[in-house]
């Protein structure tokens, strides 16, 4: 055997790249990670971007069934992802709950008194069917309710159903001790329905002027 020859057996190369069997094995293992490793990218990066056939709800997100399947279907007309979907709902979650502390610091600032008399008007003035939507409205904007109850007091007039006399003297700025006065004579006399209605009338303008300052 030459030289040449025994040099070239020498430096025999196992798939033209590795010098021994064991090179060999190590590289497929090598190889063979890398690949896993890549299959396993691709496929989380499939799963993120992918619009899912059914959108998994959080166990967080309590809403309307109604209004989930109106988000959903919203969601799956603009193609989002099921990240995407879970942030929609959280943020939908977030403005509803923001709704509802504004509606129940502006019930309380109303307060009960005018509230009772706002729920009476929308009672005897709108349908069932859209009470609530009207009241909510009347409790939240100050220029609604104090048309609405300035509507009311034109409609009341001056008059006690079935006395035929006046029930109370308008005042220009009803005060506080106005309030107090007809709240202590209501009160004297409970079966006084001028005084009732007297009482009743000026929470009705008071309530309308805080409304409209």
């Amino acid at each position: 055997m030459t030289d040449q020859t025994a040099s070239t057996e020498d430096t025999k190369l196992y798939a033209g790249k590795f010098k021994s069997v064991e090179d060999l094995e190590n590289g497929y293992k090598n190889s063979a990670a890398v690949y896993d490793e890549n299959e396993q990218l691709k496929a989380k990066l499939e799963q993120a971007v992918r619009v899912p056939d059914a959108y998994q709800r959080p166990a967080d997100i309590n809403l309307d069934p109604n209004r989930i399947a109106d988000l959903e279907t919203r969601a799956k007309e603009t193609g989002m992802t099921q990240a995407q979907y879970e942030k929609f709902l959280a943020n939908e979650k977030a403005r509803i709950e923001r709704g509802q502390q504004g509606f129940e610091n502006a019930r309380k600032e109303v307060g009960e008194e005018t509230l009772n008399i706002l729920q009476d008007y929308v009672k005897n003035h709108y349908p069932a069917s859209l009470a609530d939507g009207v009241l909510k409205t009347l409790i939240t904007n100050k220029e609604a309710r104090a048309e609405a109850l300035q509507h009311r007091s034109r409609l009341l007039g001056d008059q006690v159903p079935g006395v035929g006399q006046p029930a109370f003297v308008k005042y220009n700025q009803v005060t506080d001790e106005d309030v107090k006065k007809a709240y202590a004579a209501k009160d004297k006399n409970p079966h006084d329905m001028k005084a009732r209605q007297r009482y009743i009338n000026l929470i009705e303008q008071q309530a309308a002027q805080k409304s409209a300052s």
